[in-house]
């Protein structure tokens, strides 16, 4: 199995524990101490996992958004101080399918990378019962609460059912779905109809991992 490609993206002494735990687990194909240089990096080199810490300058948010925008094959995972669930649903929603921490020592930090390496989530033990907590309550990014049908459609679109099958799924017209979607973009804050799409299969990733904890 061929070693997967990574970028390490937070403040040297983090990078270089990151660099020694995953020597002979992973090729660390760039580096990055900013948001700037972590979404450069990720252009450049199109790595497979990328390891972004959330308090890198420029904001590991930020990165985390702009790996995704110019990484899109990229697992982005996210390297906390803290347990923060809050945090953790905003790397999420920005594109992330892991989130770390600080104390996880090397082995935990291999098995994440192989985790991210194969497009699986990782999120700790100690925040699935959060996750769970915000997971059914499917707040978007703002104020507001999806309904139980706005909530219903997104996990039929992540699934990959088309307009037309989820309206004859739920018993509606094709323009009350159509509007339906128009809300959630809304809502979540997408930008469009496939930002929606893989903002439902991260939220259904996390929740298989917490189911399966």
């Amino acid at each position: 199995m061929t070693a997967p490609r990574v970028l390490i993206a937070d403040h040297a002494p983090t990078r270089l524990g990151a660099r020694m735990a995953l020597a002979e687990e992973a090729f660390i194909c760039a580096e990055a101490s900013t948001a700037e240089e972590a979404i450069a990096q990720a252009r450049a080199t199109q790595p497979d996992v990328c390891l972004v810490g959330l308090e890198i300058p420029g904001g590991g948010i930020a990165a985390v958004r702009g790996i995704c925008e110019v990484a899109p094959e990229s697992s982005v995972i996210v390297l906390a101080g803290v347990s923060d669930v809050d945090d953790l649903l905003a790397a999420v929603r920005s594109g992330a399918v892991g989130y770390i921490p600080g104390g996880v020592d090397a082995d935990q930090l291999r098995r994440i990378v192989r985790a991210g390496a194969a497009r699986e989530a990782a999120v700790p033990r100690s925040m699935v019962i959060d996750l769970l907590g915000e997971l059914r309550t499917a707040e978007p990014a703002g104020d507001e609460r999806l309904t139980a049908r706005e909530a219903q459609i997104l996990g039929m679109l992540s699934r990959g059912h088309s307009t037309t099958a989820i309206a004859a799924r739920l018993a509606i017209s094709p323009v009350t779905v159509r509007r339906h979607i128009s809300e959630l973009v809304r809502k979540v804050g997408v930008p469009d109809r496939a930002g929606l799409i893989g903002h439902g299969q991260r939220l259904a990733s996390l929740s298989r991992v917490a189911a399966g904890n």
